[in-house]
């Protein structure tokens, strides 16, 4: 059977057991080597992400019945811890700031894709790329639960947007720290460690293998990872680390291709980007087909358009 034929499989199986023994209507879909589970109602919405392993795949597909219900078994705690967290912490009516503070995050979207479902949403615009307000609701390995925020749950909560939003990005970057691999490296390794791509470092030292064609930053989790270029002090470090400016490709809203600006045109990463955006992701892991650069000087982040440098600011 074909690995697509196998994924189809047991995302159809997931679904059915969903539809058939669980309470909540969740919907299964399959990206980037990850089954997302969404359930919407009103104004709530879950996403949760579990990742793909060739064990989870076999056991499902080809296992015993004992096999497959210890699977579904698996993903049922996930969705119900999910489900509980929703009703007693940051989604709930009487959720105070102190208490959902640190379950925070900003996960990074195409603002033209998505604009119109934020209208009662807290974010930050960078150009193309909105910085949304969400909640980790449940968090165990790689399966990972979100829940998008709204204004009217932030009530009670007697903070401004705009502190939310900035220290939601810190609470982010301490969750989900970034890594910055070599595009070397990356087809020289077969298996990235956790400790791998470190750089932002206690010791105040620059962990940055230098003079290399180009570079991936993403974060621990490896998803939603192109949030961490906004990461406080990254793009800094990594501009004094390189002595110039650089250019940034999102190539998903997974991950950043970063190249130092004497190595490389923008016109020739822009032409990549777009063929990746075309031809390689859906129209949900699209960030922008534009090519972003951070100035060294000015230490601010532009969009490259017919050679020139357009700063953006970012708006709340």
């Amino acid at each position: 059977m074909k690995q697509e034929e196998k994924i189809e499989q047991v995302r159809n199986y997931l679904q059915s057991r969903i539809n058939r023994d669980f309470p909540y209507p969740f919907r299964v879909t399959y990206e980037q080597n990850h089954f997302l589970f969404r359930l919407r109602s009103g104004q709530k919405e879950c996403c949760a992400k579990l990742r793909q392993s060739k064990e989870m795949m076999e056991n499902i597909s080809e296992g015993t019945k004992e096999e497959k219900e210890a699977e579904v078994a698996r993903l049922f705690e996930i969705l119900r811890a999910a489900m509980q967290a929703q009703e007693s912490t940051a989604l709930s009516k009487e959720s105070s700031y102190d208490k959902v503070k640190n379950d925070l995050i900003l996960r990074p979207l195409n603002y033209q894709h998505v604009k119109r479902d934020l209208k009662d949403v807290p974010f930050t615009r960078i150009g193309d790329i909105a910085l949304v307000l969400y909640a980790v609701m449940a968090h165990t390995g790689g399966d990972y639960f979100t829940a998008k925020m709204h204004r009217s749950q932030m009530q009670n909560w007697d903070k401004d947007e705009k502190t939310v939003l900035e220290e939601a990005l810190v609470n982010t970057s301490f969750l989900y720290p970034p890594r910055l691999y070599s595009v070397e490296d990356l087809l020289a390794w077969d298996q990235k460690k956790y400790e791998d791509g470190q750089f932002m470092v206690q010791d105040g030292k620059t962990h940055i293998k230098k003079g290399m064609r180009g570079y991936i930053l993403t974060n621990t989790l490896e998803i939603n990872g192109a949030i961490a270029l906004f990461y406080p002090g990254v793009a800094r470090q990594i501009a004094e680390s390189f002595g110039e400016d650089f250019y940034i490709a999102f190539t998903s809203i997974h991950e950043a291709q970063i190249h130092a600006a004497s190595m490389i045109s923008p016109d020739v990463i822009g032409s990549s980007l777009r063929d990746t955006n075309k031809h390689c992701n859906r129209c949900a892991e699209i960030l922008t087909n534009r090519v972003y650069c951070y100035r060294y000087d000015k230490d601010c982040f532009g969009i490259m358009q017919d050679g020139e440098f357009l700063e953006v600011e970012r708006d709340v």
